[in-house]
């Protein structure tokens, strides 16, 4: 009766101390791994989708901590900055402080908490105030992406008014000699 009972107390234990002996190193190397990293960048737009062209929601300063939420395939990392999420480019975020090698103020980081140091700036509208700088001729309004190729004739222009990057102001001349062409809809 005995061994029958040692018998039975070994076969119901044995399997619940392999699960819990095989899990071990599972569960230490998910605690080693932080859920934190830090932006590599002067500055980083937090985009509302992992898409370079998505409207940015606010701007990271270097070297601030971020909690990585999650990483997709194409090489973008779901981040968490006080209480807004977003997503940036997985190239730009290190594992520890000490490997950010952007140019960032180590004395205003170290001050404001070192390794927990984090910054957050929100998003400028995307119909802020066009500051216009001297142009000779007729102005035009540029998007200021760097992939645009067209003016216009207005910065209230329908398609202008998509343009969530600073608007450049410069001489129609100077756009024609830049290889621009007028907007379809303002000329």
């Amino acid at each position: 009766m005995q061994k029958l009972f040692l018998l039975l107390c070994l076969t119901c234990c044995l399997p619940f101390w392999n699960v819990t002996h095989a899990q071990t190193p599972d569960s230490t190397s998910i605690q080693r791994s932080s859920p934190y990293r830090y932006v590599n960048a002067t500055s980083l737009k937090l985009r509302i989708q992992p898409d370079a062209t998505a409207m940015a929601s606010a701007v990271i300063a270097g070297a601030s901590r971020v909690q990585l939420l999650g990483e997709t395939e194409d090489g973008w990392s779901q981040i968490q900055v006080s209480a807004v999420v977003g997503y940036v480019r997985s190239e730009y975020l290190v594992e520890e402080q000490q490997q950010v090698s952007a140019d960032v103020n180590w004395e205003i980081i170290n001050a404001a908490g070192g390794a927990t140091y984090s910054r957050l700036v929100p998003a400028a509208s995307p119909h802020r105030k066009v500051v216009a700088k001297p142009a000779a001729g007729p102005k035009v309004y540029i998007c200021g992406n760097g992939r645009t190729e067209v003016y216009h004739s207005s910065s209230d222009c329908a398609a202008m008014r998509r343009c969530t990057y600073q608007t450049l102001v410069m001489s129609q001349r100077e756009a024609q000699a830049s290889g621009l062409r007028g907007c379809m809809k303002c000329y």
